[in-house]
C-alpha cells in the first residue's frame, strides 16, 4: 500500500481478510510509540483471534510501544481481557463501547467494519486514513474515553476472577487450603504477592511445587513478589536468593529483618483475594504435617489488610536494601584521605584566536 503523505484526505478501504491481516501486521509492526485501539467485544475477540495479529499486539511492549485499550469487559469471556492487561500498557473499561478502531503513533487511523452473514459476525473492510486533522480529532475522542473508563485492573475483583459476593471462609485442612493457593496462582492475571514468615515456610511452598506454580505465573506475565522473613545473618539468605536467580529467574524477591508477630504465610492475588495460612509447627516439610488453619477471603478489609502489610514491609525491604548499598560505598572509601578539590580556568577567545 502506498499513500501520499499525512494530509492525504483520501481514505483508503482495504478488504478481504487476507488483505486485512496484512494490511494490520503492517500497522502495527511499524508503531513506534503508541498504538490506542477502541473496540466492543466482538470486534476484541476477531482481530485477537489471529494468531499472528495477536503476537504482534503482545510484541508492542517488548518493543516499548505504549498500547492502550477501551472495551467492554465480558464476564462470559475472560481470556482476551486477561491477555490486554498481562501484555498492553493500560487496559479501560466502558460499557455500551461503540465504534471500532485504532490508531498509531497518532498518524493512522483504521475503522472496523463488521459484517453479520447470519452465522457469524466478520469483519468485511478497513477504513484507512492518514489525514492529520480527521486523526488529531480521533485521538482527542480516545483520549476523552480513557478519562471516563475504568482502569481494567479494577475490573478484575468484578469480572475476571468470578468468585462468589464477599466471601470470608476459615478452612481447616491445609491440604484444601494448598489447593485454593495453586488455583489462585494458576488464575492470577496481573499481581501475585506472597509472604513467607519464615525460610521454613518458603522451602515447604517449594517443596509442595507451590513455587513452580509462582514460576509458570510469572511465565505468563503475572508480576510475582516473594517476600521472607529473615534475619541478616542467616546463611540460607543467599542460598535461597541464588537458587530463585538460577531456577526461577522471573520471579522478584525479598528479605525483611524485622522479626513478624505470627508465623502466618499470606498471599494476595490480584489486588482482590488473599489466603492467609497459620501452622502450627512450622518446622515441619509438609503442609500435610504442619497442622492449623487458614483465611481465603475476597472481603476487601481482609484484603486490604493483608495488602497493607506487605507493601509497607515490601518498602522498607527495599530501603534497608539501599541503606546497605550506601554503607557498602561509604566502607570502601572510608580508608582514603579524600579532600574537596577546586580547579580553576581562565578562558580567554583572545589568546586563542593569536594562536590560530
Amino acid at each position: 500500500m502506498t499513500y501520499s503523505g499525512n494530509d492525504d484526505p483520501v481514505i483508503h478501504v482495504i478488504s478481504g481478510h487476507e488483505e486485512f491481516v496484512k494490511a494490520q501486521l503492517e500497522i502495527i509492526s511499524d508503531a513506534k510509540e503508541t498504538f490506542d485501539c477502541c473496540m466492543d467485544n466482538t470486534a476484541l475477540s476477531i482481530l485477537l483471534n489471529d494468531e499472528n495479529i495477536c503476537k504482534a499486539i503482545i510484541k508492542l511492549k517488548n518493543r516499548g510501544v505504549r498500547s492502550r485499550f477501551v472495551t467492554e469487559f465480558d464476564k462470559d469471556d475472560k481470556s482476551y481481557y486477561k491477555m490486554l492487561i498481562r501484555y498492553a500498557s493500560e487496559v479501560f473499561h466502558i460499557d455500551g463501547v461503540v465504534g471500532n478502531f485504532t490508531m498509531v503513533d497518532e498518524a493512522k487511523y483504521m475503522y472496523y467494519v463488521l459484517m453479520d452473514s447470519g452465522k457469524n459476525i466478520t469483519i468485511s473492510k478497513i477504513l484507512h486514513t492518514k489525514f492529520k486533522p480527521f486523526v488529531d480529532a480521533q485521538e482527542y475522542l480516545f483520549e476523552n474515553l480513557c478519562l471516563k473508563a475504568t482502569p481494567g485492573k479494577e475490573k478484575v475483583r468484578e469480572v475476571l476472577i468470578g468468585t462468589r459476593r464477599d466471601f470470608l471462609d476459615t478452612i481447616q485442612d491445609l491440604t484444601e487450603a494448598k489447593k485454593i493457593s495453586i488455583n489462585l496462582i494458576e488464575t492470577a492475571v496481573f499481581e501475585i504477592l506472597l509472604l513467607f514468615p519464615s525460610i521454613n515456610a518458603f522451602y515447604r511452598a517449594e517443596h509442595s511445587s507451590v513455587v513452580n506454580f509462582l514460576w509458570q505465573a510469572s511465565q505468563r506475565g503475572v508480576a510475582v513478589k516473594l517476600l521472607i522473613q529473615a534475619d541478616e545473618y542467616n546463611e540460607l539468605r543467599e542460598t535461597i536468593k541464588e537458587s530463585i536467580r538460577q531456577k526461577y529467574s522471573s520471579i522478584n524477591i525479598q528479605y525483611t529483618d524485622k522479626p513478624l508477630p505470627n508465623k502466618i504465610t499470606t498471599m494476595v492475588v490480584d489486588q482482590a483475594t488473599s489466603i492467609a495460612i497459620d501452622v502450627e509447627d512450622d518446622s515441619k516439610n509438609t503442609f500435610e504435617e504442619v497442622g492449623g488453619m487458614a483465611v481465603y477471603s475476597n472481603n476487601e478489609s481482609a484484603v486490604s489488610a493483608c495488602l497493607s502489610i506487605f507493601q509497607s514491609l515490601w518498602i522498607k525491604s527495599e530501603f534497608d536494601k539501599q541503606n546497605k548499598v550506601k554503607q557498602a560505598y561509604f566502607e570502601m572509601f572510608k580508608g582514603f584521605k579524600l579532600k574537596d578539590e577546586f580547579y580553576n580556568r581562565r578562558w580567554s577567545f583572545k589568546e586563542a584566536k593569536e594562536t590560530e
